[in-house]
């Protein structure tokens, strides 16, 4: 059996038993495709072959557990895929286009000290992905009250290792995420654990702009007329739209909720129109996103308690005049005009003492942003020691970033609003190739690796000597 101690870090395998557990043997060969700008790294492809990967994290060096957006949790040892996965929800997982087994966080076991019903030893893994609700289940209350017809949910579930598999499965929380064409869409997914000990998760604001009319139903009487998308007389908030906070002993509520109460004191921060990076900053302990935007105004954020991201009423510096910036009418490449954005703070909705706060750093045109992560190890060489990766995933680009001194901003050159187009990023694009990167993390012996959901691939960063 596989046995695992998150203390000691230690894998016990059977060695006669190695051959039947993995699905295959994956050589450490470099791809073709993706290159670095860097000449004393290189590039090396760990393993292939999944599915739709959404999400990783290390049990120890070279032992990574994987999502599949289908509900599978694949095991990679060494550079093997374990042929029996540790855990399969594929039965209770939707995966409709945004949808599925999404993020995963294991914390620090020293941080599960407000749990009592646990010990040391234990390693627990949390788990956030999309769920029906059986017919035969209560009422989901959401922000406009209990309905019988939500039955689509986003849940966060704790799991214990046990034998080498994921069980005893714990409901902390549920996310409404609607049916039909709601929910499908801008969904987040991304989640850590903070030092805090407490899960934060990343929640979209539930519901994509298709159309100007489109766009206008739902600002004015749809999903996007809410509270946390800074319409002032909008709904009140249902844990879209934001990045909220569980502590681990979280005790499941399913009671309504109301703008004084659940689940609005989960809010950490709010106005996010879908975010698939979350990290800390290991030096400061201050929380880092990125965020996508409409086509343009992609950006990556200094999240302070209270954050409010400003959508829809901004998105990166531009102020959302009309519908129209919401949806994709204009040319391939169209620079918008660099502005900086005066908003009028009683047009944005304030709740939990939340402030607005421009962002750190924004695409001109959209990459489809994902995975952020701080690089707490100096293996790759000190230039790099405590900066920024993030991940892109249309463009496959995975770009570095230098902070200032105080780690609040970013140094971003001449770059006039920290606003950089096309012909501007260069400076900052540290690989590419990694086409669809929807992760990024760095093993417990301090190599960087990058996961792809479009070609299925895991490949890790390493010095070339």
């Amino acid at each position: 059996m596989l046995s695992i101690s998150r203390n000691a870090m230690l894998i016990s395998i059977p060695i006669l038993l190695i051959s039947v557990l993995f699905v295959g043997n994956f050589s450490l060969a470099s791809n073709a495709k993706v290159a670095l700008e860097d000449s004393k790294l290189k590039v090396e492809l760990v393993a292939s072959g999944l599915k739709a990967p959404t999400s990783m994290a290390f049990l120890a060096k070279d032992d990574i557990l994987i999502l599949e957006k289908n509900g599978i949790v694949h095991r990679v040892f060494g550079n093997n895929i374990l042929k029996q996965p540790v855990l399969d929800i594929s039965t209770i997982v939707n995966d409709t286009r945004e949808r599925g087994l999404l993020g995963i966080s294991i914390p620090d076991p020293k941080l599960n000290n407000n749990r009592n019903d646990t010990n040391g030893d234990t390693t627990e893994i949390y788990l956030y992905f999309t769920r029906e609700i059986p017919e035969n289940a209560n009422k989901f209350c959401g922000a406009n009250g209990c309905e019988n017809d939500q039955r689509i949910v986003n849940s966060l579930y704790r799991y214990d290792v046990k034998d080498g598999k994921l069980v005893n499965p714990k409901l902390l929380i549920n996310i409404p995420g609607g049916n039909d064409d709601i929910g499908i869409e801008h969904i987040g997914g991304a989640i850590t654990t903070g030092s805090d000990g407490r899960i934060y998760i990343t929640s979209g604001d539930g519901y994509p702009c298709r159309s100007i009319e489109d766009c206008k139903n739902s600002l004015t009487n749809g999903t996007l007329n809410s509270k946390t998308a800074n319409s002032i007389n909008g709904s009140n908030p249902s844990g879209l739209g934001g990045i909220l906070v569980v502590p681990q002993d979280f005790d499941y509520v399913n009671d309504g909720n109301s703008s004084e109460g659940f689940p609005s004191n989960l809010y950490y921060a709010y106005g996010i129109r879908n975010s698939f990076g979350l990290d800390f900053d290991p030096v400061t302990g201050n929380l880092w996103d990125t965020e996508n935007g409409p086509y343009f105004g992609d950006e990556i954020n200094l999240v302070k308690k209270g954050f409010n991201s400003g959508w829809a009423k901004i998105q990166g510096i531009w102020p959302i005049t009309n519908y129209s910036l919401a949806v994709k009418d204009l040319p391939e490449g169209h620079l918008f005009p660099k502005i900086n954005s005066v908003t009028n703070p009683n047009t944005l909705y304030e709740f939990n003492n939340g402030t607005y706060d421009s962002p750190k750093f924004s695409w001109n045109n959209s990459v489809g942003v994902t995975a952020i992560k701080f690089y707490n190890s100096d293996k790759l060489g000190r230039n790099y020691y405590n900066d920024i990766f993030v991940g892109s995933y249309s463009k496959g680009f995975l770009y570095h970033f230098d902070l200032n001194k105080d780690r609040t901003d970013l140094l971003t050159g001449n770059l006039e609003n920290n606003v950089a187009s096309r012909d501007q990023l260069k400076p900052f694009i540290f690989g590419r190739g990694f086409y669809g990167v929807s992760d990024v993390d760095v093993s417990p012996d301090g190599l960087l690796y990058i996961l792809s959901y479009t070609e299925g691939k895991l490949w890790r960063i390493m010095p070339a000597e």
